[in-house]
């Protein structure tokens, strides 16, 4: 898994951070690995099990929801997201529906057997397209057709996914899950990267899906606002109205930081919802709300290609 980890960024430039839990080879679950991992930062964690697993799934689910919690911040901790793979499923619409914006679950159909068997274990494959995914940098742009390295494709022509709207990699994104693609030349590339939410609230389903860069831009205005705050300016002071002043002005300069970085917009227009207020149950206490509009990925650009007669009459 570490070296299929670091293949896949290969030419790319940039390598984020492994870090490795050992596994007993006999096991098959996670044993103690997910309480180890609590004690590790991390902003994805990559299971060697099959996605469609649902028991072992919902373990690293829960694993990424409880290490993403508000009490983790002291360790270094913003926000993670869970990476699982499946391979056997040959029909993407018959692929689980996990919901959750703690997990990415990424497809790519390949069913060879004896010669024509996958390269790579499924631990393999979910570890390299997480250090993928891990290594986009600020502003978090799309991953869209970007190449997974050192992944070989399918054997079989046949399990080569067809792209496109009401083809099998819209039918995957609709499962909430991440497909890849083989280009003509032969690599392994995403479609687009999302987390496997696809409704709003658990019952409605969301008109978009909910990439997985939406999270790591949300994910990094979380740590930047904790290190922020713990500054000793503005942590060894007096909860004063000058104070929440200050705070603030404080969020709104960072908040248009992002703006120029092309992380977030409107902030301007969001301004006057930013709220620095006393905690009606702690006198000791600020409660701070900050409004903010992640910009969203460009992923379809529809061309209307419209005939026209206008300038067919001229006279000379």
């Amino acid at each position: 898994m570490v070296i299929a980890a670091i293949k896949a960024n290969a030419g790319g430039g940039t390598f984020p951070v492994l870090k490795c839990i050992a596994l007993d080879s006999a096991e098959t679950g996670f044993g103690t690995a997910l309480t180890v991992a609590k004690q590790t930062k991390h902003e994805f964690i990559v299971s060697p099990y099959d996605g469609q697993d649902s028991t072992l799934r919902t373990e690293v689910k829960d694993h990424a929801q409880t290490v993403s919690g508000a009490q983790r911040v002291e360790n270094n901790q913003f926000g993670t997201i869970g990476v699982v793979f499946n391979r056997s499923v040959t029909d993407p619409s018959t692929l689980d529906a996990p919901d959750t914006q703690y997990l990415t679950a990424i497809w790519m159909r390949d069913t060879g057997t004896g010669p024509d068997a996958p390269a790579y274990s499924i631990g393999e494959m979910a570890a390299a397209s997480a250090a993928r995914i891990a290594a986009g940098a600020i502003p978090f742009n799309p991953l869209d057709n970007v190449t997974i390295g050192g992944v070989a494709a399918p054997a079989l022509l046949s399990d080569y996914i067809t792209v496109g709207a009401g083809l099998e990699s819209e039918s995957c994104l609709n499962r909430g899950w991440t497909p890849l693609r083989v280009k003509p030349n032969g690599e392994v590339s995403f479609v687009r990267t999302t987390t496997t939410r696809i409704t709003t609230d658990g019952v409605v389903a969301a008109t978009s899906y909910y990439d997985v860069q939406d999270f790591q831009v949300l994910y990094f205005w979380r740590k930047t606002v904790f290190t922020r705050l713990n500054q000793p300016d503005l942590k060894q002071v007096k909860a004063s109205q000058g104070t929440a002043s200050l705070i603030k002005g404080e969020l709104l300069r960072l908040a248009q930081a992002f703006e120029d970085q092309n992380m977030f917009q409107a902030v301007s227009r969001l301004a006057p919802q930013f709220v620095v207020e006393r905690s009606a149950s702690d006198r000791h206490r600020f409660d701070v709300k900050t409004p903010v509009n992640v910009i969203p990925g460009l992923h379809v650009v529809a061309v209307n290609v419209v005939a026209t007669t206008e300038f067919d009459s001229f006279s000379i």
